[in-house]
């Protein structure tokens, strides 16, 4: 029997968007190492499909920037297109090759949910649970709200045009050059229309699955780093000796596994964060009308947002950690006995590392770095317009 009875509850609670948003990619990890063979298939389809739709849409929008568009202008214009539809292949297989590390950092939070035992743990670690799944429906409303203006609104509002043939060309969400047909003519124009439609869905189930991870185990290790101050602030309460070995022991113990998990959570998302960041500044003014300029804002608005819920998150880290190395410094380390106060040298040691959530190894994710990003945008689409003009 584990400390925590409502466990099972409790980690039901905290990873189901996650689940059901990964299974939609085929990219969730069974939590048993053999899983069962019809799953397997399944998770290999999906997989294969969400390459299809990717390449469906990113190939033939390549070859229509390279061959149709002759004017340098007009194939900036599909800049901003071409590189989010590459960054998100990219980030897939990343997500796709790491699955056995997200398994791992799964292991870890469900561990963690078996074992807390306090109730106050238990109410820190609810609370940081209800952070990343509100995070987490906000960046899914505002991804798919605008993908679905984009891939549906857009290129409806465009209508239609008649050609000397009497030939009738609808316009699709993304331009494209099909080699051997012409998807602007019926019934070539239903079926592209609905694969990127689908492939436009993958790009932005991408995203979102990105953040839902992203947001689930960063602010599961701000919950350990709080659980890790009530275990500092418990040894100080502690009169006896024999009790107060154990407390130490599992200080140490405890603030070793968070660094150990918060160590591989950062190996795991330091790519996909790292692409995540820089794809966001991928964006153009295209058109004056009020449907494009609705569109451009309502994209902007939803980038935007993602990599805030990256900066928050990791904000949210480096200030936990701030906090553990206040606690630590400020403990009454007096009224221990001298062998006992030597033993806090290495927690206090260890507790003055900067505990920070990087993108790639290099970049801090914090609130100082969004303002950067948004200012490297708009920066971005300075020089795009003036060399447009």
């Amino acid at each position: 029997m584990f400390p925590n009875k409502n466990y099972e509850s409790d980690i039901k609670y905290t990873i189901e968007l996650n689940r059901f948003i990964c299974r939609l990619l085929g990219i969730w990890p069974s939590m048993n190492v053999k899983t069962l063979l019809t799953e397997n298939l399944r998770n290999t389809l999906l997989i294969l499909i969400c390459y299809v739709l990717l390449c469906s849409e990113l190939i033939p929008t390549v070859l229509y920037a390279i061959i149709i568009e002759k004017r340098t202008r007009n194939r900036l214009k599909h800049i901003s297109s071409i590189m989010f539809t590459t960054v998100a292949v990219f980030k897939y297989c990343n997500l796709v090759f790491s699955r056995n590390r997200v398994r791992n950092c799964l292991m870890r939070v469900q561990e963690d949910w078996q074992n807390v035992a306090s109730t106050n743990a238990r109410d820190s670690m609810l609370d940081s649970v209800k952070i990343s799944r509100h995070l987490i429906i906000l960046c899914g409303i505002f991804m798919y709200t605008a993908g679905l203006y984009f891939r549906i609104v857009v290129p409806l509002s465009r209508g239609k045009s008649v050609t000397d043939q009497n030939i009738t060309i609808r316009y699709l969400p993304c331009p494209t050059y099909y080699v051997f047909f012409d998807g602007r003519i019926s019934p070539a124009y239903e079926i592209m229309f609905f694969m990127q439609f689908f492939s436009g869905l993958v790009k932005y189930t991408i995203t979102v699955s990105i953040c839902s991870l992203a947001a689930l185990f960063i602010m599961h290790v701000c919950a350990q780093l709080e659980i890790l101050m009530m275990l500092m602030d418990n040894l100080v309460k502690e009169q006896e000796v024999k009790n107060l070995n154990k407390m130490l022991a599992l200080t140490v113990e405890y603030q070793i596994k968070t660094r150990s998990f918060l160590q591989l959570v950062q190996n795991t998302l330091e790519y996909t964060s790292l692409l995540e960041l820089l794809g966001c500044t991928l964006m153009e003014w295209e058109d004056q009308n009020v449907i494009s300029m609705s569109s451009y804002l309502i994209l902007l608005t939803s980038i935007t947002f993602n990599i805030f819920i990256f900066c928050f998150i990791g904000e949210q880290l480096s200030i936990e950690g701030e906090k553990l190395s206040l606690t630590v410094c400020t403990l009454d380390w007096y009224h221990f006995p001298y062998d006992k106060a030597r033993a806090l040298i290495l927690i206090v040691a260890m507790s003055n590392k900067p505990i920070k959530f990087q993108a790639g190894k290099f970049v801090d994710l914090t609130i100082r770095t969004f303002g950067d990003v948004v200012k490297t945008s708009v920066a971005y689409m300075n020089l795009i317009r003036k060399v447009m003009d």
